[in-house]
């Protein structure tokens, strides 16, 4: 082999052997690396193997005798069950030797390490049985040399312990853990294995007599290795032992010693570490007196530590309070239901209100606040659920009015959290620690919900008081905390109309004439939060509008405020939609206002389309229909400004400003109209004088409304420069969808004309085609609805544009999204519409065979929407119509069945014969059932599909009498929707190999 110009032979002897592996731990270009690794690897799996790694045990370089311990683990996974019992003994007495002279050697823990490994690896995968592993190794390095199985079994683990030395006690519970955590990965449920799980419920006596001793001895790093160990031993127990109390007593009986490493200032640490992680990942495993004697530890050693280090502000203080909160969840039962005659329950309380008393901020310094709030949401989730799983006539708990104060107490604490830093401290911070920041205060809202839900309107009214002493006080952080609380609860308050009352503090106070008063010093953050608080809140104030005139004052002063405009317009947006009908004397106002701001610095595309909508929100709340005209059209004239730009920066060649411009017109336009809907939640006045008398038109079929109209649609004009930009081409999308919904006529209530004339003027490669397919896609299901217009002229047009789009696509894969909106378009024709590809002569029934076939073609792509819409399309095709359809209709389409059935078939069975993804087949499944259930031939078509060449070139794994077998449950089934896809992914499974066979 050559690499870089290193030349890498297999190596003829031990030396050159040896050379090999010190290139390969040497820094290099990684192919000579590899090729040095291939060769060595090449030898230690040759029969020689075992002879290469026991001579390179004596090398002087480390690295050499690492990889002659990995060649053993290599050579017994490979040769270890092949062993004969003489072999195998004198492999483990080979192995033991080396450990012992190693150890005695002062050898590395790398090496010391890898040898416990392949010892392991031994016990595993040794033919013949090591009964004690740990104290035949372990009198092994006490006596200084290899003994025999039999000369160690006499020994106790208990006396051996006593005469190992520090060095050697370490040596042995480096192999106890390598032992509990490799045996750990086997798959106890196969034979071969689950006889070494049973072996590891003796080799536990041995083990816990040697973590015993560890725990007893005053060497540091003796006690800091038998904590490993035994963590190990407990992870390798909580799965394997949930039904062998035995075994796992051996584990429990060292809790006590463990656990007076947790007094031990030096290995505090570790020790709070290994038993937090118990305490969180196998809570169980700690008995009743065990979790007495831990709450006793954490009263009088970690309690003093944690207030300690909250008073200093010290950052070794985490390793104390995540143990006080494992503690408190492990324990959330008696922390909720005992807090006054559990001493811990009250320890874990007052330490978790301590750290959220604790200087710092959330994200900063103080990482125990975020924290804490994994112990509180367990803390509220077992009141709510214990609460609420009571029978109605059941009395409450006895605890919970207790529970109730200490979540009142909280809510004050996270508030005084949450309230954000001065702007001297936050300049300081990385992107990170405002991250944290801002995840706390989100994450401490949510635990608000939860305590909500047991304190009720008692919470509101003290985030209330809060938020009122606070203004009174002037200290605006602490009011924005409040009022963010108060946002987040916005949902869950407005569903009960008990805190009618209490809002009422908040909103005729004098908090949003003060922050709309913009010569005082208030930070940008309060006034951002009332402003979402306005938004959340729109239901109570078009409850309450005599508090309408502060709100609405404050959000039109903050538009004008950069900081605040983008917050301030949707909440303008939200308070309007919700409050229309008692802005409307306003209107007249916020006109003259939205003028004003169009030419301040704050408008910009997104302020512009909200606060339009919301204005337009107040307009559709006018009584008659012809009031809305006049400020109907003078929201148009703005968007016709914008168009007419538009167009004037296209013609100078300034394609961006002429974009910005034309983009922003269109979607203010569709803000326009989506807020001119009926609102669901508002009725209908059966009594409107302006309600037309019968065979009377209405007022927007009016010649006036119709000059509404055509303002409208003239605003599409701007597409005559912007007709290959996607953002434009959506917005207009928007623009007649907004019309769509409608069930009366009205100002975006377009004639099905626009539609067709739009689509008409795109090609396969205008930007977002196939939002506007989607579009002509609804405005066909619209006319399709009962009691609509039914619209054939223009559906015909529109079939005829697709099919021109399908013919100039020729597959699918050209462009699956367009494909699929193409086949969409066709999907929606059934049932109203279906017979327009019919009619004889027509230009759509020419195009129909190219349909057709783009549809078959598109089951066989390897695009997924466009297969399911094709699938769809053709089970709808098959099935009877559910109409009263007309003359000869259902046997034209049945000519065409009869015309591609067999092509449909073979497609349809090509993918369930494999071809096609597992994910798919329930789509598949739709017409196949449809065939089965409405066409006589179908039998013979799915035969000769079945049998043809092309169902052999995808599988040959299924024979004749399973495909037969197959067919016949099919035709059976006739078409039953459960029962066909279970035996569809069962031959599925059978034809690409994953059962051993179908039937």
């Amino acid at each position: 082999m050559e690499g870089n110009g290193t030349s890498v032979v297999p190596p003829q002897s031990i030396a050159e052997a040896e050379t090999l592996v010190k290139r390969l731990y040497q820094p290099g270009p990684a192919k000579v690396v590899a090729e040095i690794n291939d060769q060595l690897l090449q030898l230690q799996r040759s029969a020689e193997g075992w002879q290469l790694a026991d001579a390179l045990m004596s090398s002087s370089d480390q690295n050499v005798r690492f990889f002659a311990a990995n060649t053993f683990t290599v050579k017994l996974n490979n040769d270890g069950p092949k062993l004969d019992g003489d072999t195998a003994r004198t492999i483990q007495m080979r192995l033991i030797s080396w450990l012992v002279r190693l150890s005695r050697q002062g050898e590395g823990a790398m090496v010391i390490r890898k040898l416990c490994s392949t010892l392991t690896t031994y016990f595993v995968r040794s033919p013949t049985l090591w009964q004690r592993p740990l104290t035949h190794v372990g009198v092994s390095l006490q006596t200084g040399d290899s003994i025999t199985e039999d000369e160690a079994n006499d020994v106790s683990a208990e006396r051996l312990s006593k005469a190992l030395n520090p060095s050697e006690t370490v040596i042995l519970l480096w192999f106890s853990a390598t032992l509990a955590d490799e045996v750990s990965r086997l798959d106890g449920n196969t034979p071969a294995h689950s006889q070494v799980h049973r072996q590891m419920e003796e080799i536990v006596r041995d083990a816990s007599s040697i973590l015993a001793s560890a725990f007893r001895t005053p060497d540091l790093k003796v006690r800091a290795e038998g904590l490993k160990a035994f963590l190990t031993w407990v992870n390798y127990a909580q799965p394997m032992w949930p039904r062998r109390p035995e075994a796992l007593q051996h584990l429990r009986n060292l809790i006590e010693s463990a656990a007076q490493v947790l007094i031990d200032p030096t290995l505090q640490h570790d020790a709070l570490d290994i038993f937090r992680d118990i305490l969180e990942s196998y809570t169980s495993f700690f008995q009743p007196h065990h979790m007495q004697l831990l709450g006793r530890i954490l009263s009088e050693h970690v309690q003093p530590k944690l207030l300690q280090a909250l008073q200093d502000g010290d950052p070794e203080g985490l390793p104390y309070g995540q143990m006080v909160t494992a503690f408190g969840v492990a324990n959330v039962q008696d922390v909720v239901e005992q807090p006054e005659t559990s001493e811990s329950a009250g320890t874990v309380i007052g330490l978790h209100f301590d750290i959220l008393r604790a200087p710092g901020y959330p994200g900063d310094e103080d990482e125990l606040s975020v924290m804490s709030i994994e112990f509180w949401n367990t803390y509220v989730e077992y009141v709510n659920d214990t609460v609420f799983s009571q029978d109605a006539e059941e009395p409450p708990p006895s605890w919970l009015a207790y529970a109730k104060s200490i979540l009142t107490q909280l809510v004050e604490l996270l508030w005084a959290k949450m309230c954000t830093p001065p702007a001297n401290v936050a300049k300081n911070w990385t992107d990170d620690e405002h991250e944290g920041f801002k995840e706390f205060r989100l994450d401490s809202t949510d635990l608000m919900l939860s305590i909500f839900v047991v304190l009720g309107k008692d919470m509101l009214q003290q985030l209330v008081t809060l938020i009122i002493q606070s203004l009174d006080n002037k200290k605006w952080r602490a009011v924005e905390a409040a009022l963010f609380c108060l946002n987040a609860l916005a949902d869950n308050v407005l569903e009960d109309q008990a805190g009618e009352d209490i809002l009422a503090g908040v909103f005729g106070s004098t908090l949003f004439r003060e922050v709309g008063d913009f010569s005082q010093t208030i930070p940008s953050q309060a006034r951002r939060t009332a402003i979402d608080v306005l938004g959340s809140y729109g239901q109570y104030i078009e409850r309450h509008a005599e508090y309408l005139p502060d709100t609405v004052r404050f959000l039109f002063a903050s538009l004008e405020t950069g900081l605040l405009a983008n917050t301030a317009a949707k909440s303008i947006a939200a308070l309007c939609s919700a409050c229309r009908s008692s802005l409307t004397g306003e209107l007249g106002g916020f006109l003259r206002q939205y003028q004003a701001f169009l030419s301040g610095p704050t408008s910009d595309p997104y302020t512009k389309e909200k606060v339009i909508g919301a204005i337009a929100a107040i307009i559709q709340a006018l009584k008659p229909e012809s009031a809305k005209v006049a400020p109907l059209l003078a929201l148009l004239e703005n968007v016709e400004k914008d168009v007419q730009m538009a167009k004037s920066y296209a013609a100078e060649a300034d394609m961006d400003g002429a974009e910005t411009l034309g983009v922003m017109g269109l979607n203010c336009l569709a803000n326009i109209g989506k807020n001119l809907q009926q609102p669901e939640d508002v009725p209908i006045n059966i009594y409107d004088d302006d309600e037309q008398r019968p065979g009377q038109p209405g007022f927007w079929e009016s010649e006036q409304a119709k000059g509404v109209q055509q303002r409208i649609m003239g605003c599409f004009s701007v597409l005559e420069v912007l007709g290959n930009d996607g953002d434009a081409i959506e917005a207009a999308c928007q623009v007649l969808r907004s019309g769509f919904a409608e069930t009366e006529p009205g100002p975006f209530v377009l004639p099905a004309s626009i539609t067709v004339s739009f689509l008409q003027q795109c090609s396969v490669t205008t930007p977002r085609l196939e939002s506007v397919l989607s579009t002509a896609c609804i405005l066909i299901t619209q006319h399709s609805k009962s009691g609509s217009n039914r619209i054939p002229t223009e559906v015909n047009a529109i079939c005829e544009q697709v099919a021109a789009f399908i013919q100039q696509l020729g597959h699918s894969s050209q462009d699956p999204s367009i494909a699929q909106g193409c086949i969409d378009v066709f999907c929606r024709l059934v049932p109203y519409y279906i017979h327009l590809p019919f009619v004889h002569g027509s230009a759509l029934s020419q195009q129909l065979p190219a349909v057709l076939n783009f549809t078959l073609h598109a089951i066989e792509s390897p695009d997924i929407f466009p297969r399911r819409s094709a699938a769809e399309f053709w089970a709808k095709l098959i099935r009877p119509l559910s109409i009263e359809s007309q003359d000869g209709l259902q046997q034209s389409i049945a000519r065409v069945i009869t015309a591609y059935g067999l092509q449909l078939s073979l497609i349809l069975m090509r993918q369930i014969g494999g071809l096609g993804q597992r994910s798919e087949l329930d789509y598949l499944c739709e017409p196949l059932k449809a065939l089965v259930a409405n066409v006589p031939a179908a039998r013979g078509w799915l035969e000769a599909a079945l049998f043809s060449d092309g169902f052999a070139a995808v599988t040959d794994r299924v024979s004749d009498v399973e495909k037969r077998r197959f067919l016949q449950q099919l035709m059976g089934l006739r078409g039953d929707n459960r029962k066909t896809k279970d035996v569809v992914r069962e031959f599925y499974a059978a034809c690409r190999g994953t059962v051993v066979s179908y039937g």
